[in-house]
């Protein structure tokens, strides 16, 4: 009887654990517009984009900083790859992403201002379309035509 309590013990850590390891494993989805858009595969880009941002920082009292604005700029480069993945279409991206920004504000009564600029942690995403979406070459993808999803395979 102990060595069957001993073996579900033991069934009940190892779903514990797997489940505090998916916890940690699994992070938020992000919805990147196109992310699953059909190409061909061995599809390839080179994406630049760019934001600016300007404007007053709100520190709610939680640092002892007032009249804060601050003006960034954060181009990211992307590089794009599209492939076949288990007969569907599919497509990993990384991207780099580097910061510059100008901030001022007033510090225990001293005006302060501040330069920064660095990199940004990089981006890897993998997009596989489960529903629709074959993997194709050009010549197969010039000849494919979109069916609604009601429809797809």
């Amino acid at each position: 009887m102990g060595s069957m309590k001993d073996n579900l013990g033991m069934k009940t850590a190892g779903l514990l654990f797997g489940a505090l390891l998916a916890c940690t494993a699994c992070l938020g989805q992000d919805l990147t517009p196109r992310a699953y858009v059909i190409t061909p595969i061995h599809s390839n880009a080179i994406v630049v984009t760019n934001s600016f941002f300007s404007g007053n920082l709100m520190f709610n009292g939680t640092v002892p900083i007032t009249d804060a604005t601050a003006n960034a700029n954060a181009p990211i480069l992307s590089l794009y790859h599209s492939f076949n993945l288990l007969g569907r279409s599919a497509n990993i991206t990384a991207s780099l992403p580097y910061g510059v920004g100008n901030f001022k504000g007033t510090v225990f009564g001293a005006e302060t201002t501040v330069y920064r600029s660095g990199m940004f942690d990089s981006v890897f995403r993998l997009a596989v379309n489960l529903k629709g979406g074959p993997g194709m070459d050009i010549r197969e993808f010039m000849k494919y035509s979109k069916r609604p999803y009601s429809e797809s395979v």
